[in-house]
């Protein structure tokens, strides 16, 4: 176990899943440029920015966090943008780093993007198993939102 910045520990395993994410976000963002130039991939990646954004703010400082184990003093939203889909931010990475991708495509960029997809898959079920153990009615709100994508996943 290792303290992060707020005294809260977190298994080793976290740790080198947020590592290896940002390993791969970096790599995105460095092997070509930040912002699409075809206007209709500049509305996909601003609609990611806005659905990360989203969730980052929908949650609040005390419950947001790069690891998937729920903080010590978190709550459980299911307002605003967590009425539609539990994980916006991941979502929005993905969003981001797909249409980066498209725009500029090269096999090591969509490697890393196939990487980073099972990191934050492989993060999202395991927060969502720590989820259900630390609010009773986790099980309830996964019944009448989907994980990632609205309406199918």
């Amino acid at each position: 176990m290792i303290k992060n910045l707020d005294n809260q520990k977190y298994p080793l395993l976290s740790w080198l899943l947020v590592f290896a994410q940002v390993a791969c976000l970096i790599f995105i963002g460095l092997t070509a440029p930040l912002k699409a130039i075809r206007i209709e991939l500049q509305i996909w990646e601003l609609s990611g920015v806005f659905i990360a954004i989203s969730g980052i703010f929908g949650l609040n400082w005390h419950s947001f966090s790069v690891f998937p184990e729920p903080k010590n003093k978190s709550r459980l939203v299911q307002s605003g943008i967590f009425a539609y889909i539990r994980h916006p931010t991941y979502a929005g990475i993905l969003i981001v780093s797909s249409t980066l991708i498209w725009q500029f495509w090269s096999i090591p960029r969509l490697l890393a993007l196939c990487l980073l997809s099972f990191i934050l898959i492989f993060k999202i079920l395991r927060e969502e198993k720590l989820l259900a153990q630390k609010f009773p009615d986790y099980e309830d709100y996964k019944k009448n939102t989907n994980r990632l994508i609205p309406f199918l996943w």
